[in-house]
């Protein structure tokens, strides 16, 4: 599998290559004659007027510049290219409507902000919620856009880097070469993060964005409201997927925006962020890629040994073994609750039962259910304990409480342990005429699993939402709103961390769960390198392949994007590095083209010299590209 796990269609066609040349690869090369000039514009979620003062600070904190600007969104100032600077932007209207369609929560009687009087703050209803917008940027050559939030000022003001939490080369709140999607995907980060800012800022008047990040950072053991700032953000991406309201250029970069909003609300490993001078003329970018190919399959094939047999133990962790067991677990507990519950037909008295190969034992007061035996041919035990059960044509059905179970499948054994379990249905009848786009329920469950393999174990804590609603066409449709799975992997060859999400990323379209966007998040630690980092958003079933795709890795704390295209064995390489500098290979047979990029300017050009890929500098030294 591991053979194209990093761009290794690129790697494996380029066989025959050579080393770098002679002279140090940590050496400038003499291309500073090459004029330069940086911009810097910047995007302010919608909610927040855009009229207000922008302040240019550089990198010792002082205004150089303040301007006034109608419109933050359309603004643009020149500065100082290669230079590390913050900008502030203060509006003048500091009032922000509700941006959650279903409405902010109840207010007290006589809000002058509840226009309508239902003691209600909804949708587009103004809050008390004020908030602040800085962010720092380095401006690489070319246009540079700066996406500001008040988690990009709660960052910034620490001072940390937020490259290797954003899984990108640049932070998630800075773009320079950039794409459409990559637009797409910065604006609706930076909308989560301000949306998860108001609705937290309106349940809790005393809520900070910096005082949440600064508890989460610092470790400290109250980290409530870091966890709930981090909910909310994750719910915008929800929000508009499951609402005809909602932001339908979200659905193309779904899966990138949910895998960004986890990995900046669960990382761990905030270190300062380098104010070191850059050289236009660096080399960098192409030891990082001669270091992040280097690791994972080169000529010498020195790591892919490993790298692949930790794959394939990673894979047999998710096989049909396993999934039988999960269907296994899922189908016994709804075929269960339906026949020996209130929900059952008829009344279902306190006793013992038996359905098929099942012995049952069923109480009441609290609802209790002690399940033993096989199903589907797999031995199951479930222990589950429900306090509140209520059903309510008018409230809608309740279901809240806790589980164990343990499902065997030969070397396979799933064991979860549920600490919440929640289902709700609001008593809106599937087909009523009254309200048929109505959520009808949600699912939420939030528990321990533990897969033991015959290779080893996989652990970790699973929280997933399901919604059940009435489509536009009248229809009932269940689909998986919410899926992060954060763990470890442990076997006699690895213990690799994880976090897998998954989002429907259409839920208005086709069959439930129809358009399921993963997203992987895996540390690898190698013999050669401890840190390898890897991260890919997709279809699962097209992970091993990754010959047409986007992924992220990181190696000595330096971060590459990484995206490969393989068209009729045509192979296009554009890695993404640091500070604005990318690498561009096209390979089409022997021929080789391209270029080396500093923001928008071209630093040197990609060729072959004698049968060698490299790239080729003006003043004719040439860098093998491996």
């Amino acid at each position: 599998m591991l053979k194209q796990i990093i761009p290794l269609g690129v790697a494996i066609a380029l066989v025959g290559c050579g080393s770098s040349s002679d002279s140090d690869s940590s050496e400038s090369v003499a291309v500073s004659e090459i004029a330069t000039s940086s911009s810097v514009s910047f995007y302010v979620s919608n909610w927040q007027s855009p009229q207000g003062t922008l302040n240019v600070l550089d990198g010792d904190g002082v205004v150089q510049e303040s301007i006034e600007v109608e419109n933050i969104n359309t603004a643009s100032v020149s500065v100082t290219p290669l230079t590390f600077n913050s900008f502030e932007f203060i509006p003048s209207d500091t009032a922000l409507p509700c941006p959650r369609f279903t409405g902010c929560g109840r207010t007290v009687r006589g809000d002058v902000n509840d226009l309508n009087a239902n003691r209600l703050i909804d949708y587009q209803e103004l809050t008390a919620v004020t908030l602040n917008y800085k962010a720092d940027a380095f401006s690489a050559p070319g246009v540079n856009t700066v996406y500001l939030s008040p988690l990009s000022k709660a960052i910034t003001d620490e001072g940390f880097s937020a490259t290797q939490a954003s899984l990108s080369a640049t932070p998630f709140y800075h773009l320079t070469h950039s794409n459409l999607n990559a637009s797409v995907e910065a604006e609706m980060v930076t909308n989560a993060f301000t949306y998860a800012a108001i609705l937290a800022g309106v349940a809790d008047s005393s809520f900070s964005v910096e005082s949440a990040f600064n508890a989460f950072t610092n470790l400290e053991t109250d980290q409530q409201a870091w966890q709930d700032y981090s909910d909310l953000a994750a719910q915008y991406v929800t929000d508009n997927l499951f609402s005809d309201q909602g932001n339908a250029l979200l659905q193309n970069v779904a899966g990138q925006v949910k895998q960004t909003i986890a990995s900046v609300t669960t990382f761990k490993n905030w270190q300062a962020r380098s104010t070191e001078v850059q050289s236009l003329d660096s080399r960098e970018l192409l030891v990082d890629t001669r270091n992040i190919i280097g690791a994972a399959r080169l000529q010498e094939k020195s790591y892919s040994d490993e790298l692949d047999a930790k794959f394939a133990e990673l894979e047999s962790a998710f096989d049909e073994d396993t999934q039988r067991t999960l269907d296994a677990l899922t189908n016994a507990l709804n075929e269960v609750i339906t026949n020996y519950s209130p929900l059952a037909d008829g009344s279902t008295p306190s006793g013992q039962y038996k359905l098929r190969d099942l012995d049952i034992d069923y109480s009441q007061s609290p609802y209790t259910w002690a399940i033993t035996g096989t199903y589907d041919d797999l031995p199951i035990t479930i222990d589950l304990s429900i306090p509140t059960f209520r059903v309510s044509g008018v409230l809608g059905n309740k279901i809240e409480g806790v589980m164990s179970a343990t499902v065997t499948n030969g070397a396979t054994v799933l064991s979860v342990d549920v600490s919440e379990l929640l289902i709700q249905f609001d008593g809106i009848d599937a087909q009523s005429e009254l309200n048929p786009e109505a959520d009808t329920g949600i699912t939420q469950v939030t528990t321990n699993v533990i897969i033991n393999k015959a290779a080893g174990k996989l652990e970790g804590d699973l929280s997933l939402n399901l919604n059940r609603f009435v489509n536009s066409l009248g229809e009932e449709s269940t689909t998986l709103s919410t899926f992060d799975f954060n763990g470890d992997y442990v076997s006699d060859i690895q213990d690799t961390a994880f976090h897998i999400t998954a989002v429907e990323a259409s839920p208005f379209i086709g069959e439930d769960n129809d358009d399921l966007a993963f997203t992987f998040e895996l540390d690898f630690p190698l013999s050669g390198a401890s840190d390898f980092k890897f991260a890919y958003v997709g279809d699962v079933e097209n992970l091993s392949e990754l010959t047409s795709t986007d992924i992220f890795v990181s190696i000595k704390n330096r971060a590459l994007d990484l995206r490969i295209r393989d068209v009729s064995g045509n192979i296009n390489l554009i890695a993404k590095g640091e500070n604005g500098r990318w690498l561009d290979v096209k390979q089409k047979g022997r021929n080789y083209s391209g270029g080396l990029y500093f923001g928008d300017t071209k630093l040197a050009d990609v060729t072959a010299v004698r049968g060698i890929p490299g790239v080729l500098f003006p003043n004719g030294e040439f860098e093998s590209l491996f």
